[in-house]
């Protein structure tokens, strides 16, 4: 049951990946199908981010009440109908609603896929297997630019501009379908059936995945953290969670503000102003996406061992030298090896730090009856700041230049190290239960 689990989360994060990078090799023909200007490229680039930022706001609560299966369910609808839908796209209004449903998807999945797993996983692997969304996440990434790649390769230049951007976000309907059949297949979250009186199910749950006596014991301490939760928005106002909302909300903001989402969705078109072909600066963009698949199967690995703010801190500490890096070579003339390796870099950092381990923390630091709805105010930072980036990339190289723009990343990624040293505190081992006790406890002092 735990594989099944397991599946559900990765599927949810490969969809996640998937359609919020598949642009990055699109936007330029649509670009010139619907002959947009730098400000309209900003917008077809990042109006999916608007649909995330709502799924992301409303998806929580709504997975409270009806269930997370349930929200699940939803997210797959929403990336079917968009896939199937920017298709036949004939108009840049139509081009804009469908990639905005798509986009809520993208946000749904962003709080229910983590959420979901993080309440079925034991502590000893939960964070391994929340990692498992992020690898979901940049797998999807991968087959994203390797579609567009092989897309972009079979056809001439004409073809591209009124078909092959089409083809390229319907691809994402297979694997739509894929999810919903896994979600068929799954159980719903333990703690989700105990909150909502359904005991004995949470029990069989449970004891599907840890074995009776385990299950119990599991059992018996969800209970007792549920007893002491209010529930509803009034306990987020708590001071005793001020900390892990200013952390969740801040970590997943810092996640996006060294432009890993705008990097990705423009990758092609940044491989091109270092002087790139574009068969080069498709060809290096799946080389990019396999650093970030392959760095992510370590964190895989280091999560649980190394612990989360270790990862994190060397994670932006690479992002930080990475980005200078890449302005500098930018603003010397170019070097496009260079730059290549930069961002490989930048990528690497961003895997094995926030990229695996930003959703971990954010899964694990509120109390069980709030948590679809705390998961929805952080996650929320990580679509108004990924949107941001998105809006404003073309516009930020258009005044900056390529190097200005990089090395305003750099300045911000740095930011990000900081913070992450002086508030974020280590949750590895400790059950949720365990977690949410520390809040209203001197033991916050000591993590």
């Amino acid at each position: 049951m735990l594989m099944v689990s397991t599946l559900v989360s990765t599927l949810g994060g490969f969809l996640f990946g998937y359609d919020n990078i598949v642009v990055s090799g699109a936007i330029g023909h649509l670009s010139r199908y619907f002959a947009l200007d730098a400000v309209g490229i900003g917008w077809a680039a990042g109006c999916a981010l608007i649909g995330c930022l709502a799924g992301s706001a409303c998806a929580g609560v709504i997975a409270d009440k009806i269930g997370l299966k349930r929200a699940l369910y939803g997210c797959a609808v929403c990336f079917a109908l968009s896939s199937f839908g920017l298709l036949t796209a004939s108009t840049f209004v139509q081009y804009t609603l469908w990639r905005i449903l798509g986009g809520i998807g993208i946000g749904s999945a962003s709080i229910v896929a983590p959420m979901y797993i993080a309440e079925i996983a034991p502590a000893i692997v939960r964070g391994r297997l929340v990692v498992f969304y992020q690898l979901g996440i940049v797998t999807g990434i991968l087959c994203s630019v390797f579609v567009n790649m092989l897309i972009e390769s079979s056809h001439a230049e004409s073809w591209q501009i009124q078909h092959g951007w089409r083809w390229m976000f319907a691809a994402a309907g297979v694997p739509a379908i894929f999810f919903a059949a896994a979600i068929a297949l799954s159980s719903e979250s333990p703690r989700w059936l105990m909150k909502t009186g359904r005991g004995v199910e949470s029990e069989r749950v449970l004891a599907s995945i840890n074995g009776a006596s385990a299950a119990a014991a599991e059992a018996n301490s969800i209970r007792s953290a549920l007893a002491m939760e209010e529930g509803g928005f009034g306990e987020l106002l708590k001071p005793a969670l001020h900390r892990p909302l200013l952390i969740g909300f801040l970590l997943a903001a810092f996640s996006q503000t060294s432009g890993i989402t705008c990097l990705l969705s423009f990758l092609p078109e940044v491989f091109k102003s270092s002087g790139q072909n574009s068969a080069n600066a498709f060809s290096q963009s799946v080389q990019v996406s396999l650093v970030n698949l392959m760095l992510t199967i370590l964190a895989i690995w280091l999560v649980d061992k190394a612990g989360r703010k270790t990862l994190i801190l060397a994670g932006t500490f690479i992002q930080t030298l990475s980005l200078a890096g890449v302005g500098y070579l930018y603003l010397a003339g170019g070097h496009p090896a260079g730059i290549l390796l930069g961002i490989m870099a930048f990528v690497a950092g961003h895997a094995v730090g926030n990229g695996a381990v930003c959703w971990v923390i954010i899964s694990e630091v509120f109390p069980n009856k709030v948590r679809g709805a705390a998961m929805s105010i952080a996650t929320t930072a990580i679509w108004i700041f990924a949107y941001l980036a998105n809006q404003f990339f073309p516009v930020l190289q258009n005044h900056l230049g390529s190097g200005g723009t990089f090395l305003v990343f750099a300045g911000l990624a740095a930011l990000n190290f900081i913070f992450v040293l002086t508030l974020v505190p280590e949750t590895k081992g400790y059950s949720l239960e365990q977690i949410t006790g520390m809040w209203s406890t001197k033991a916050v002092r000591e993590l």
